[in-house]
């Protein structure tokens, strides 16, 4: 379209033109519109929103690679295109973004989301128990956890659940011939191997995600604490669930304090610190996450024989609880022939007998599906027995609730701050309650 010149200007063609050029303009917004919506867009195109590890970009090789080859077969037996997009990297955004865009009708046919958040988009995504039950696939098959994200309040399925992981304790066994059954036992223990020259127990407890999955909330769900009510709003510094949060950070700073665990864990905060820590040899104990299996086999070689996995160590007399995470895949798209089509993408590289099998061991990640791991397709790594009976008896999943980020991280800060000796567990606790509920706080005065 050409733009008006200063003649037409002058010869008075400026209203009419610039009619067409709005009339254009919303036409071409009405229509890019409904076709990001997944509804009335293109029927040969399927819209895939996934991240850059679960997708052909991945960058594993092998991972790519099947992913790739998934693609070209599912556009070839469908004569469909997959038209793929990508999740920013940072997940808190990328969840935030896709919520608004199914909020406001603009959400891709297929997407994955964070295991935990899957609440969040319930209503805007399509059930899948017809779809399932075509391709014979039990609800129940899905690890307990995972059915339970997956299911809605009506009972019916609204995820599928692809991969997870669970987080356990790492040993030595030529150092720790029997694991830490509780706190007590992890300090007795650390504080013999340090007469050595070894380090103890290694786990995050600085700013970051893997302290509160890992070393905090087993702690807490363990005794029966819950960070949110049904409604999602903080409850982890009221009543019970202050005592019980009160216990894992006295837990933790005791063991802090007679030398057992290592003021410096308050600068990690990812799973993935106690790497280096291995890599020293004088690392006796992690807690870690199952991926990390990889990573001490490919670092310790022969000497990984040494190593085994136990239970998280609970506060004495708690329930053995662990954290779960993992994605899921979601359909939004209601139109009946996409919603089949991306079914069936979904199950022959993802949800399948033979998809998940295949990608998990590809991935290194463990299967969602129960029956998945006596499979045929399925090649299972060193320590798969105990994590799927971790999976099976332990495992819970973070709350859904919009507030939990402010609840993590506030937990976070505190729990870095008292092994860093800058506040006292009451008062680290104290503040983080104060903060997470200030909004909450501030609304009910106004």
């Amino acid at each position: 379209m050409s733009y008006m010149t200063k003649s037409e200007y002058n010869r008075g063609y400026s209203m009419k033109l610039k009619g067409v050029t709005i009339s254009i303009v919303i036409l071409c917004l009405v229509m890019l519109g409904c076709a990001d919506k997944g509804k009335s867009g293109d029927p040969d195109t399927l819209t895939w929103l996934t991240t850059s590890g679960y997708s052909p970009e991945a960058p594993d090789a092998g991972t790519g690679e099947y992913l790739a080859d998934k693609v070209q077969a599912f556009e070839a037996d469908h004569d469909m295109n997959l038209k793929m997009s990508l999740h920013p990297t940072n997940i808190d955004e990328a969840m935030a973004r896709l919520l608004e865009r199914a909020n406001t009708g603009r959400a891709p046919d297929i997407a994955v989301i964070d295991g935990y958040v899957l609440d969040r988009y319930k209503e805007y995504l399509q059930p899948l128990d017809e779809l399932m039950e075509e391709k014979g696939i039990d609800k129940a098959d899905f690890l307990p956890f995972a059915e339970e994200v997956i299911t809605g309040n009506d009972g019916k399925i609204y995820g599928l659940y692809m991969s997870t992981d669970t987080r356990m304790l790492f040993y030595n066994t030529e150092l720790v011939p029997e694991p830490p059954q509780n706190w007590d036992e992890v300090v007795n223990i650390s504080l013999s191997l340090q007469e050595d020259g070894y380090e103890g127990l290694v786990l995050p407890l600085g700013i970051g995600e893997g302290t509160s999955v890992t070393s905090l909330w087993p702690l807490f769900w363990g005794q029966g604490g819950e960070l949110v009510n049904d409604e999602g709003k903080p409850t982890f510094g009221e009543g019970k669930n202050r005592e019980y949060m009160l216990n894992v950070f006295e837990t933790i700073n005791n063991a802090v304090q007679k030398g057992a665990i290592s003021k410096r864990m308050a600068s990690s905060g990812e799973e993935n610190g106690a790497n280096g820590e291995v890599s020293t040899g004088k690392t006796a104990m992690f807690l870690g996450g199952s991926w990390q299996t990889a990573f001490l086999q490919d670092l310790l070689d022969e000497d990984f024989e040494k190593w085994d996995v136990a239970s998280v160590p609970m506060i004495k007399d708690a329930e053995r609880t662990s954290s779960a995470g993992g994605w899921v895949w979601g359909i939004f798209t209601d139109d009946a022939d996409k919603q089949e089509a991306a079914f069936d993408f979904l199950v022959d590289t993802f949800i399948g007998e033979e998809g998940m099998g295949r990608f998990t061991s590809i991935q290194g990640s463990l299967p969602a599906r129960q029956s998945v791991y006596d499979s045929e397709y399925y090649e299972p790594g060193p320590f798969d027995d105990a994590f799927r009976e971790s999976l099976e008896n332990e495992a819970e999943v973070r709350p859904a609730s919009n507030q939990y980020n402010e609840i993590s991280v506030q937990l976070q800060t505190a729990i870095s701050q008292v092994v860093s000796g800058s506040k006292t567990p009451e008062k680290a606790l104290n503040d983080a309650w104060k903060i997470a509920t200030f909004g909450d706080e501030r609304s009910a005065n106004q």
